[in-house]
């Protein structure tokens, strides 16, 4: 049987891959932000396409879900440590 301390470092574990799984469909590059934010109405070239609405949108969100999951894994990890088994 699992001793508790354990059970709690395996299952942080789990929990900071599973932050890693949720986050990874809203983290795209510029190239696929362009390719799903662009319209009829886009420009020529890509600069002009990266100031359209939807392509900055997927960016910001491709953005806050790098930097909210190195949170998720940091603060993960910082608890694995502080509960890691003599």
């Amino acid at each position: 049987m699992l001793d508790n301390q354990w059970a709690n470092v395996i299952g942080l574990g789990l929990d900071a891959v599973g932050a890693v799984f949720l986050t990874y469909g809203l983290i795209i590059s510029r190239a696929k932000a362009l390719e799903l934010g662009q319209s009829y109405l886009s420009g020529e070239t890509d600069e002009e396409n990266l100031q359209l609405p939807p392509v900055n949108d997927r960016l910001k969100q491709s953005r806050n879900a790098i930097i909210g999951a190195v949170l998720l894994v940091a603060g993960f990890l910082f608890q694995i440590y502080g509960s890691w088994p003599p």
